[in-house]
């Protein structure tokens, strides 16, 4: 996890989830438990004191917070950036997660991306296996115009979404082979300048 001269992007997973105590969001919204809090902790420790550059969140609460134990553990106070677009694959066909309003009572300094499918509003499929393919290209596409050689990116995204953002930055089909990913795993994919895409870690 050394600086590499090469454009890194650590994908990682939310804590552990519970779906019986969502309060006031979607039944797909689920809440973390004392244990995925915990494991929010934990892995803010573990990436205490590696540089990174951007944050970028999924919208559903579970990501969010765990990508908020990251950033509660810099020593600086981090942006941490929205991505509806990195939901969970099979959310309620019309939810696009929580508001930035909602979630910035877990961490101020948030805010939403860029809207990557350019529309006024939030309008993408996330249940059929093309619209998955697509969602995200549209992700990496976006981190690999927006940021370069020498930087280093987090995606907090979901186990059934990352099965297609870790392929698509690898340059190869989603399901050609399948990722187990654990709560709060980390697995790290370098762009480099010869215009290859290393698979650095799994599921670490």
């Amino acid at each position: 996890m050394e600086k590499l001269d090469s454009l890194q992007i650590v994908f990682i997973r939310h804590a552990e989830t519970n779906y019986t105590d969502i309060g006031d969001r979607d039944p797909s919204d689920g809440e973390l438990t004392a244990k995925g809090e915990q494991q929010c902790v934990e892995l803010g420790e573990k990436l205490k004191e590696l540089p990174i550059d951007a944050y970028f969140t999924s919208s559903l609460l579970r990501s969010f917070k765990t990508a908020v134990g990251v950033c509660n553990a810099k020593d600086e106070v981090p942006l941490l950036e929205i991505c509806p677009e990195l939901v969970e694959c099979g959310c309620t066909p019309g939810y696009y997660g929580c508001s930035e309003k909602y979630l910035q009572r877990y961490y101020k300094n948030t805010k939403m991306c860029d809207k990557l499918f350019g529309t006024v509003n939030y309008d993408f499929g996330c249940e059929a296996f093309e619209d998955n393919v697509i969602r995200a290209e549209k992700v990496i596409s976006y981190i690999k115009n927006r940021f370069t050689y020498g930087d280093r990116v987090a995606v907090f995204s979901h186990h059934g979404f990352l099965e297609y953002l870790i392929p698509t930055a690898l340059g190869v089909d989603p399901h050609i082979f399948r990722f187990a990913l654990d709560n709060t795993s980390i697995t790290v994919v370098d762009f480099c300048r010869d215009g290859n895409a290393v698979l650095r870690c799994v599921n670490k």
